[in-house]
């Protein structure tokens, strides 16, 4: 997912500074670059789900999508096996 060697707490902390940059590029540009992006923020926000991330976190991966166009919501299921996952 990322080369971050502080670990996955210190890269849900930083998660703002990470879509901000990944996001702001690609503001005025067409219909496919911001696919791109949007389909990674997508993923992203299916790994914090799963990896039961920071609510501040899956706030801005949700922002960032929703500047470049993207309405959908998290699939339900994903949602479901999260909060599972964080009551196990």
């Amino acid at each position: 997912m990322h080369e971050n060697s502080a670990g996955p707490g210190a890269f849900w902390a930083s998660v703002a500074h990470h879509v901000t940059s990944r996001v702001e590029p690609v503001l005025a540009r067409d219909g496919k670059a911001r696919a791109g992006v949007i389909e990674y923020l997508r993923d992203l926000e299916a790994v914090a789900l799963r990896e039961g991330s920071s609510r501040e976190a899956l706030q801005v991966i949700a922002s960032g999508r929703r500047l470049l166009g993207d309405r959908s919501e998290a699939a339900p299921a994903e949602i479901a096996r999260a909060v599972r996952t964080i009551l196990d």
